[in-house]
């Protein structure tokens, strides 16, 4: 039987600061990320925008915190979780969001474009999620890699 396989990878600009908390001492930061889709039909250009919830903790909700802002394009990977709860009516309730397991901030400072040779900045996998795994625990580098 195959495995099932939960991962997202999404490339957008986030849509406010991020929202920063700290949760029985684990740091966490809930942002919202606008995906723009552009495509032609009948000949007319046509662009549709979406919008994803995403959450990251630990280490990475704090480097997100610092460096993330309105504007700034982003690259997440991450899988996407549900979260259901009753409202006060008594009426189910769920949302889907994206639980990010890594990030990279793309371009330049305030959501610019890059200028130079800004690839971006890079973070690693979020070991200290908070709510369990998805880490790279059992990376060992390059230097294990026979060619």
């Amino acid at each position: 039987m195959a495995n099932d396989l939960n991962k997202i990878l999404l490339i957008g600009r986030l849509t406010r600061d991020p929202e920063f908390k700290s949760i029985n001492g684990s740091s966490v930061v809930n942002f919202s990320v606008a995906n723009n889709r552009i495509y032609v039909s009948n000949g007319e250009k046509k662009e549709e925008t979406h919008y994803f919830d995403c959450v990251a903790w630990g280490k990475l909700a704090d480097i997100l915190k610092q460096y993330a802002g309105k504007g700034k394009q982003v690259a997440i990977e991450g899988r996407l979780q549900q979260q259901s709860w009753e409202t006060p009516e008594g009426k189910k309730a769920s949302k889907i969001r994206i639980f990010v397991e890594s990030a990279q901030l793309l371009g330049g400072q305030g959501g610019g474009s890059s200028s130079g040779g800004d690839r971006g900045s890079e973070f690693p996998p979020s070991q200290d999620s908070g709510m369990g795994g998805g880490g790279y625990d059992d990376y060992a580098g390059d230097d294990d890699i026979p060619f």
